[in-house]
């Protein structure tokens, strides 16, 4: 397999913690409050940390899951015709800050300086005997890390009952007060800050509250901490030219505001600043998707906000010849949300994913109908793909019969048919598509019945950008003689057929005027006719349709009702030979009335119910000379009139060029190995013939399902 990717996609990430109160007990008789409680004097209020279990924490880089994307912009220079284009992609979380890892405590469960800034902030708001007391924290102290939890210098003890208490804490808390002005009395709940203009002095605030607690608890208290800014970075996108990204910033953005603990809301200033910082980051060309631009200490730490008109990227970008491009975007109106991390990237080519995410790179020598699927995410507008060979053409939706296994041939009424069931008829080397996401195509390949291998390479291109391009491999057959062989082994087993024993009665209740339920009748007869031998017998039978053996169709007033007896189809004495597959394979599509055998799955796909059924139930649809016939290629015929229209495919025996192999034309050199089923029947009318890879055959029961292989003749 020969893949070449132009854009890898790459991952990334924010994160996300939580602290998590908890109860230790000691015997230190030092009390806050005045009268205390003598019955909890031995329990004081400890801390310990762990992971916000509703905000997921990411990784930095080569995340599995680096988001959604948000936006898509061009930076463009004011004197040259240079631009970068830019992804902004938002994940959850934040992955930048002194709040990180994830571990969850229980009570003297020991943490680190590396999971969580060394100390945070906590405020006890409390009410006694139902009053606020609004002159005096019942906590105003700093919590840190003891060796075994987390707690403040002075020891707090739980009150009792007549007590309750709301806890607000934040982290970190070696802010200046020329940015971050915190609460001074139990009336203000507000945090009030100025984002500083250098990247490595804004802070990863997380801030926790909690419900109203009672002052007798003596159990764990849940504090939850939460980010409350925005992160902000860079990195590479699918790809990047050789040169210096000198600088980074952005302007016009707002940076005061005041957040509320208890609403966790953020209400900002009207003031704008620039914020930008100098990086000489050198770029080679080569750089991975998803490479960083800003360090972790160079990330932006920004204000939640829904951007104004003004704000704008800036990136100032010098390329391999040091010439200097200033390069400008507008961001505005666009959504920093709270506790996420956005991650410009950029590219010299738009971000998207265009590749090819399920397609063989082998495929056998016969006719093919083989699904695809396209990974196009994040790609506006159409996209293309090519076939460098004529014997490789591409369709996105499927006709009835091709649905069925049928390759059709593009001549003739295949136009007619595709538009008579709402499908373009395609079928081309060249496809424009659009569609953001997952997309599935079809490949049609021709026969390949010469003695070499051949490659077709197919690409996927966006406004004339080659984004992927991958090598499929048709094999020609293993020559064996005058006789080749499929080369590849499927992972197939199947019934050689003709002793079922499932019956099934199916009804539908006509509707409309008599002529359209005359129509419904006609059209069901002719979807369980005999398929005749040439086009002048099938012209004929749209007159006056035979029905095959083993179905019955009757109607009754305004109820159609359809037996197919599967059972009736047992007599396989026309595929005796040991030496002509050929023949014993036509010979058993005929038995079944070639395409009617599949009408049952017909009449459910035009509304009609099975109000009985009975036997075994085995696949009928499937059985190994109906495989090896659809290795062929048919012509599709439209024939009626009026209101009475019809298409159907006339088989006749000289289109069977793959078919099953009679027993005596199995060949050592084949290459199979274990048990196939040849198309020669046993004249006991009860079993079938199979070739085993030991060179001997034998009379094996008819359902049993074992390996299929085709052959064609040397033209």
């Amino acid at each position: 397999m020969k893949v070449h990717k132009k854009n890898p996609s790459w991952m990334a990430g924010g994160m996300a913690t939580m602290l998590l109160c908890t109860l230790l007990f000691s015997c230190n008789n030092e009390d806050f409050l005045e009268s205390g409680n003598p019955e909890k004097a031995c329990d004081n209020i400890c801390f310990g940390i762990s992971s916000d279990k509703n905000v997921q924490t990411r990784g930095y880089a080569g995340s599995d899951d680096e988001g959604y994307t948000a936006d898509r912009f061009v930076l463009r220079s004011d004197d040259s015709a240079d631009t970068l284009c830019v992804r902004a992609i938002v994940s959850e979380g934040i992955n930048v800050s002194g709040f990180e890892g994830e571990q969850a405590l229980t009570r003297g469960t020991p943490v680190g300086k590396d999971n969580f800034y060394d100390k945070f902030h906590v405020l006890a708001y409390w009410s006694k005997n139902g009053m606020s007391v609004d002159n005096q924290f019942y906590m105003d102290e700093n919590a840190t890390n003891n060796g075994s939890v987390w707690s403040t210098e002075q020891i707090y003890y739980w009150p009792g009952a007549d007590h309750s208490f709301q806890f607000y804490a934040w982290a970190p808390t070696d802010i200046p007060t020329d940015y971050l002005t915190t609460p001074s009395s139990p009336q203000n709940k507000l945090l009030a800050y100025t984002v500083p203009k250098a990247a490595a002095d804004q802070k990863d605030i997380v801030v926790a509250t909690t419900n109203e607690i009672q002052g007798d608890n003596n159990e764990a208290v849940p504090l939850t901490f939460k980010h409350i800014c925005t992160a902000v970075r860079f990195a590479v996108g699918s790809q990047m030219q050789p040169g210096s990204i000198k600088s980074v910033a952005l302007k016009g953005i707002p940076n005061t505001g005041t957040y509320d603990m208890a609403a966790g809301t953020w209400s900002l200033g009207d003031a704008t600043v620039d914020f930008s910082q100098t990086l000489n980051k050198e770029t080679t060309g080569t750089e991975a998707n998803g490479d960083a631009i800003t360090s972790e200490q160079g990330t932006f730490m920004m204000l939640p906000q829904r951007l104004p008109a003004g704000a704008t990227v800036e990136v100032v970008f010098a390329n391999a010849n040091n010439e200097k491009r200033t390069l400008t975007a507008s961001i505005g109106n666009t959504e920093w949300t709270m506790g996420t991390t956005v991650t410009y990237k950029l590219s010299i080519t738009p971000e998207y994913e265009l590749e090819f995410s399920d397609i063989p790179t082998e495929v056998d020598a016969h006719y093919d109908i083989i699904p695809i699927k396209i990974n196009a995410k994040d790609v506006e507008g159409d996209w293309t793909i090519t076939s460098n060979q004529s014997w490789v053409t591409v369709k996105s939706a499927l006709t009835s019969y091709e649905k069925d296994g049928y390759w059709l041939n593009t001549t003739g009424d295949y136009s007619d048919y595709c538009s008579s069931e709402g499908v373009a008829v395609e079928r081309q080397q060249t496809l424009d598509k659009s569609g953001n996401g997952e997309v599935e195509l079809y490949l049609f390949v021709s026969e390949n019945n010469s003695t070499i291998d051949r490659t077709a390479t197919l690409t996927l291109s966006k406004d004339g950008t080659e984004a992927a391009t991958i090598d499929v491999v048709q094999k020609c057959p293993n020559w064996q003689g005058d006789l080749g062989w499929e080369v590849l082994e499927e992972n197939l087993t199947l019934p050689y057929g003709f002793k079922w024993d499932r019956k099934v009665t199916l009804q539908k209740t006509l509707t409309g005027s008599r002529l359209e339920k005359y129509i419904e009748e006609w059209l069901t007869k002719q979807a369980f006719k005999v398929q005749p031998t040439d086009f002048l017998g099938w012209l004929g039978s749209l007159l006056w349709p035979t029905l095959v053996d083993y179905v019955n169709i009757a109607r009754s007033g305004d109820v159609m009702t359809v037996v197919v007896d599967y059972s009736e189809i047992a007599n396989v004495t026309s595929a005796m030979s040991a030496t002509d597959g050929q023949a014993n394979t036509w010979n058993l599509y005929s038995n079944v009335g070639g395409t009617s055998f599949e009408g049952e799955q017909n009449l459910i796909n035009s509304g009609y119910a099975i109000v009985s059924e009975s036997g075994s139930n085995e696949d009928t649809k499937n059985f190994a000379a109906l495989y090896a016939v659809k290795l062929n290629a048919f012509d599709i015929h439209k024939g009626g009139s009026e209101n009475q229209i019809t298409y159907a495919i006339i088989p006749e025996q000289t289109d069977i060029k793959w078919y099953l192999p009679a027993i005596n034309q199995f060949s050592d050199g084949a290459g199979l190995s274990g048990q196939y089923w040849s198309s020669t029947a046993n004249n006991d009318n009860n079993n079938a013939n199979a070739y085993s890879w030991n060179s001997s055959s034998q009379s094996i029961p008819r359902m049993d399902s074992h390996k299929v292989r085709a052959v064609r003749q040397k033209p």
